[in-house]
């Protein structure tokens, strides 16, 4: 087995004092000050995250935007210039292999996918996009960091460091910014629910564009951190909440889904499926905090088994327990309770919608 990828931030994650760990075969740090302090700091001031071993890919061609809509959930090709759009791959059967941005810079399309599905996500484009002529599917990954400024504070620390004027990126948009020198891609985007931004910067600038932000307020997060905050907004995580068992319907993903695109892969399963009733449904379920919701608890009605949890753990901004299911349709109304098994034991839980927390600022 070969060891774990490191991003250009690897140094700095060791002097900053974080506890690494495997993660999607890279080497990422899971904490700094721990897990709470850095939640918190996310949520009340502003946390900086590295998500450098996410996938970037870049589709050029004269049929590139044609190609990339029959690909995807989403109309790729008729985004703006500066523009991100959520989409999803999929397979034939309308189940998930992906969830992704796809951006328009410059006149060319961006892609940032998992880091867990970077190989099988670019030979899966790279095998759609043979029957497309005049196309042609790059790997950038490696050219680049991604530090991810989040926070109410985010947009102050960033314009400090970045001598730029920040206030009319809008959500979902970005633009290019100079910085020593060097053109960084600035994204209004994130994975926290929070104000935030994600950069493009190149891999030999990282370094120091990190040790920047730290110096102008910014606190170090790690993994455990980032997978609270998304939790807590109800943000699906690939392998948990997305996999090739479950569709986007099912997912309540829907409103990534424009199925009055003349077609695309898995277009036909999911409009059966639309038409036939969606069976079960991704739902919230909230506990008490001394019985957190766990992967793999079992979910039950009335003795028998009608779900498992796909993520779940404590809400640092609620003081509660909260987890995601798939459940049955008749049962996925909010409100409902269900029996959670804990071991020998059954604690009740009660199915609520999307998100959990509801003050983040990512739209402001």
């Amino acid at each position: 087995m070969s060891a774990p990828a490191r991003t250009p931030l690897y140094g700095c994650h060791l002097k900053a004092g974080a506890k690494m760990v495997p993660f999607a075969g890279w080497e990422m740090p899971v904490s700094y000050a721990g897990i709470l302090a850095e939640h918190r700091a996310v949520r009340e001031d502003v946390g900086l995250f590295d998500v450098s071993h996410m996938g970037r890919f870049r589709l050029t061609g004269r049929r590139a935007g044609e190609a990339l809509d029959y690909l995807v959930t989403g109309r790729a090709g008729a985004l703006d210039e500066g523009r991100w759009l959520y989409t999803l791959l999929l397979n034939r059967s309308g189940n998930v292999l992906d969830d992704l941005l796809v951006g328009l810079h410059h006149g060319e399309l961006l892609l940032v996918v998992n880091a867990a599905n970077r190989t099988s996500d670019f030979n899966h484009l790279e095998e759609v996009l043979n029957g497309f002529g005049g196309t042609r599917l790059t790997d950038e990954s490696g050219k680049c960091a991604m530090p991810a400024v989040q926070g109410p504070r985010s947009r102050e620390v960033l314009e400090k460091v970045l001598q730029a004027d920040l206030s009319q990126l809008e959500y979902y948009r970005m633009d290019t910014v100079s910085w020593k020198g060097d053109d960084l891609l600035v994204s209004r985007t994130g994975y926290t629910g929070e104000l935030g931004y994600e950069l493009f910067v190149p891999a030999v600038r990282a370094a120091a564009l990190w040790e920047a932000l730290l110096a102008a307020g910014a606190v170090p997060c790690g993994l455990g951190a980032r997978d609270t905050l998304r939790l807590e907004m109800g943000y699906r995580l690939y392998g948990h909440e997305l996999d090739q068992d479950h569709t986007p319907l099912e997912a309540g993903l829907g409103w990534a889904v424009d199925l009055e695109k003349e077609d695309f892969i898995g277009r036909q399963a999911l409009v059966e499926q639309k038409k036939n009733g969606v069976k079960r449904i991704l739902r919230g379920v909230e506990s008490s905090r001394g019985d957190l919701p766990r992967p793999g608890y079992r979910l039950t009605h009335q003795g028998s088994v009608v779900g498992t949890v796909a993520s779940g753990g404590p809400s640092p901004s609620l003081d509660i327990g909260i987890g995601t299911a798939y459940l049955p349709a008749g049962l996925a109304g909010p409100g409902t309770v269900l029996e959670m098994e804990i071991r020998k034991r059954s604690v009740p839980v009660t199915v609520v919608r999307f998100p959990f927390y509801k003050k983040g600022t990512a739209r402001i």
